[in-house]
């Protein structure tokens, strides 16, 4: 570990007690107070790594916040609107079906790219519902994005997004620090963890002397369990995830993918993962009722901290 008080390209880091990993001047862990089992794995984790936190309150599916959300969403997809932004050349919030006008008692679609809104059927797989889950998943982390816009910082400080059912390398603040240099002057998001995606499509970043780096331009990512943010690319997000047709529009993380893909966010990716979802327990955006303990994507680490799932 790097000595208490000790500076790392040209910054001066705070004492062992009050760490936060690597670059980052923040750790923040969305999770919903009501899961003491999975903030008493997350206070093990940071406890071990000797790592300084705050905790960022969830909202629960039935919250009425949620509930108003869901609502404003139904409302927008049975107007047709055309909303005056750069995104797409077609009518913005209009369904593929233009005769569509979806009913109090039809499930909300997730919309693709810009604002598709596919069709409900029965047939539509279960991540392409957006369910309330989805929408209070959206509205937690719409809220840390907030603080970490407005907080005095400098627009390149980094804050670090986790949620509370993860796991990390033992070593994650030594490679963190070792694949630093090799990040361009401005970047909004780095995903420490991902799933559902090849992030090593793309060639890996190089590090001096040619050495490459676990670092690649993203793909498609998918999963919000792990990710750093700046705070220009925090303002950016916000501008994106608050505008109307686009809002609350699908899953978080869907939103993130597309934002990176259609290149309105540059974003970057760790190869392998080095902090993941330990699908332990039942999981918050994945029931249905029963006793989900989330996707069926599994990821493993070398050394983590907490041990297998």
């Amino acid at each position: 570990m790097y000595s208490v008080g000790s500076t790392v390209w040209g910054r001066k880091w705070p004492n062992r007690h009050d760490q936060v990993l690597a670059n980052a001047s923040h750790i923040y862990v969305i999770s919903l107070p009501r899961r003491v089992d999975r903030r008493r794995d997350i206070e093990t984790l940071f406890s071990t790594l000797g790592l300084h936190w705050d905790y960022e309150d969830a909202v629960d599916a039935d919250d009425e916040v949620v509930s108003n959300i869901y609502r404003q969403v139904q409302m927008e997809r049975s107007i047709k609107r055309n909303f005056s932004h750069n995104w797409a050349s077609r009518s913005d919030a209009v369904p593929s079906d233009p005769g569509y006008r979806p009913s109090s008692a039809t499930p909300l679609t997730c919309a693709t790219e810009d604002n598709i809104i596919p069709v409900y059927n029965s047939s539509i797989p279960t991540y392409m519902v957006l369910k309330p889950a989805k929408i209070a998943c959206w509205h937690s982390h719409l809220s840390v994005l907030r603080k970490i816009a407005n907080a005095p910082n400098a627009l390149d400080s980094v804050s670090v997004i986790l949620e509370d059912d993860v796991d990390m390398e033992h070593d994650i603040e030594e490679r963190l620090y070792s694949m630093w240099p090799a990040l361009p002057p401005l970047w909004d998001m780095i995903f420490l963890g991902h799933c559902w995606s090849d992030e090593s499509l793309y060639p890996p970043l190089p590090l001096p002397f040619s050495k490459p780096s676990p670092l690649h331009p993203s793909s498609t990512p998918k999963c919000t369990h792990a990710y750093a943010v700046t705070k220009a690319g925090a303002r950016r997000l916000l501008l994106h995830l608050r505008h109307p047709p686009f809002a609350y529009s699908r899953a978080l993380d869907q939103a993130y993918s597309w934002l990176i893909q259609s290149g309105r966010l540059t974003a970057f990716s760790v190869v392998p993962s080095i902090v993941i979802q330990r699908k332990v327990g039942q999981s918050d955006v994945w029931n249905d009722g029963g006793n989900s303990t989330g996707s069926r994507w599994r990821d493993t680490l070398a050394h983590g901290v907490l041990g297998p799932n």
